[in-house]
């Protein structure tokens, strides 16, 4: 049984990608992933920030505030650099396979299905990492698994 969070997930990256086409999800989604990043390195410099107010401290409160600054930042860092890593890792996957075998056209295509991993991918589907597309190409009529 496959996690339900995962399979929202993948479903709505599939209609995502229906909706908006391929080059535009792809474009919105390493934007989204490099703000995540950005999110990561400002949760750095509070962490940094927590440091020094612990490190400087002028009184238990101060130093008590460092710390719940520095936890907070370490969260920021840890949210960032996941979500980062998740969403970069499928647009790049995803975006790797986006190319026509056929005629070599890239990200032109239509999705015919897809899903989560759990849904039992079609028997050529490349491996998975939660989602799959079943996808035809508009200019040669290609079909393939991405």
């Amino acid at each position: 049984m496959g996690c339900p969070t995962r399979e929202k997930s993948a479903m709505h990256t599939v209609a995502r990608i229906r909706k908006l086409g391929f080059r535009r999800w792809y474009e919105r989604t390493l934007i989204e992933a490099y703000a995540h990043l950005v999110t990561c390195l400002l949760g750095t410099i509070l962490a940094f920030a927590g440091i020094e107010m612990v490190v400087t401290r002028t009184g238990p409160a101060h130093g008590l505030l460092g710390v719940g600054v520095g936890a907070l930042g370490i969260a920021l860092s840890l949210f960032g650099v996941s979500h980062f890593a998740r969403i970069f890792s499928l647009a790049q996957r995803l975006g790797a396979r986006a190319t026509c075998p056929s005629c070599g056209t890239y990200a032109i295509f239509t999705v015919v299905a897809g899903g989560p991993e759990e849904e039992q991918p079609p028997d050529d589907a490349p491996e998975t990492d939660g989602v799959w597309l079943k996808v035809k190409c508009r200019k040669c009529d290609n079909t393939w698994t991405i």
